[in-house]
């Protein structure tokens, strides 16, 4: 069996490089009806990325999608699926789809109970105006995951549409028969509107809200206790990721050990101390996406110490955050594994893919011609002979390059 794994570079409208995740993962199946290449996509960037996914999909002869996997609420991972879902998978007007969709895996959506104090957050017009970065994307998030489910209720039937989590993981939907899908986070599922407003019932405003409440965010210690509550609002979420272990299966139907991918998400520090006792060597992984695109959230020694990857796939680009932390490269090149990155962060001062020296080296970067270099991570592996290959130019971060 050959499986192939692309990690696409999600884009802007301008065609740079952004920050996101956007997964397709393709291998040999023999389904009841015919054999054909299995295909599963995780996450989708930005709204711009549905372009790359189509085009991607496209290029692979890919017509049906078998597993959509959507592993948390944030925008940079799901909105590109909404807007591929309605462009590409949705009939409209008659006309036949492009793509089939068949399973869907991804964040609860909100239970719908009565109004209290922790969903204030949607009472608040000008959050942006006030500089409460947190609380506009943690709410943005929780309406995008809803259009997103709403889309998916469109398309798929309720059987065909699940919310993984530890808890029942003894009901995972057989979906294939030569790949294993092991779910390892997270513990339980918390519908979206109980993300948003988990922290925030800690800012003491009373106990019910009604529709004509005004709240006075230009007081300085009601809005620092909201940016708080709301940080941790964002962390709640990244920790809500849904992360899965591929693992390729022999004609007998014995896990291939050394053809193991392991996907995170978003998944922090809270995630992993839940993991690593849980599920110990049932990390360990020939390949690793970094967690939360090279923060040091996400990825710390005793994460690389229990997956002892081979290979790590940040994926990165345009972002106001400074990832990939530098910390996290060097963590990881200490270790001589390989580091490739699905694009570079230009934000200079803050990012340490903008120095010279390590310019000189990047692969996704033409240090002659001042512009990214457009090229798709490919991993492959054929189970037969199971060494896996990849394309594109591992990451130039390298020790000897930092002053």
């Amino acid at each position: 069996m050959k499986v192939k794994v692309a990690f696409l570079t999600t884009r802007d409208n301008r065609g740079d490089p952004q920050i996101g995740d956007c997964i397709v993962i393709t291998f040999d199946e023999r389904f009841a009806e015919v054999q054909r290449k299995a295909c599963i996509v995780i996450d989708g960037g930005y709204t711009s990325s549905k372009v790359a996914l189509k085009n991607y999909l496209t290029l692979e002869q890919i017509k049906i999608i078998d597993l959509l996997v959507a592993t948390h609420i944030d925008n940079d991972h799901i909105s590109g699926l909404k807007a591929f879902l309605i462009d590409y998978v949705k009939e409209k007007n008659g006309r036949k789809n492009k793509f089939e969709l068949r399973n869907y895996w991804g964040p609860a959506p909100k239970t719908f109970e009565p109004i209290s104090i922790t969903e204030f957050a949607s009472y608040i017009p000008d959050a942006n105006d006030l500089g409460i970065e947190e609380l506009s994307f943690i709410s943005q998030s929780v309406d995008e995951n809803e259009k997103l489910y709403d889309s998916i209720k469109e398309i798929l039937a309720e059987n065909h549409i699940f919310h993984p989590s530890v808890r029942v993981r003894d009901y995972i939907p057989e979906i294939f028969e030569s790949m294993a899908i092991d779910i390892l986070a997270p513990d339980k599922q918390i519908p979206d509107d109980k993300i948003k407003g988990q922290r925030l019932k800690e800012v003491s405003l009373g106990d019910d809200l009604v529709f004509d409440l005004e709240i006075d965010l230009t007081d300085a210690v009601l809005k620092e206790k909201v940016n708080a509550a709301a940080l941790e609002n964002n962390r709640t979420a990244n920790n809500q990721s849904i992360v899965i272990k591929l693992t390729p299966l022999d004609d007998n139907g014995q896990r291939i050990a050394s053809c193991t991918f392991l996907f995170t998400g978003d998944a922090e520090k809270e995630s992993w101390e839940f993991m690593i006792p849980r599920w110990g060597r049932e990390l360990e992984s020939e390949l690793l996406k970094v967690s939360h695109h090279g923060s040091r959230t996400g990825t710390n020694e005793a994460v690389l110490q229990i997956v002892k990857p081979k290979y790590c796939i940040i994926c990165t680009g345009k972002n106001r955050h400074g990832l990939p932390d530098e910390d996290v490269l060097r963590m990881i090149d200490e270790k001589n594994l390989k580091i490739f990155c699905t694009g570079r962060n230009p934000k200079v001062g803050e990012s340490p893919c903008t120095g010279n020296r390590i310019l000189r080296k990047c692969p996704r970067w033409d240090n002659v011609n001042k512009k990214h270099i457009k090229e798709t991570i490919i991993f492959e592996v054929d189970t037969n002979a199971p060494a896996m290959t990849y394309s594109g130019n591992p990451c130039g971060f390298k020790r000897r390059n930092i002053p």
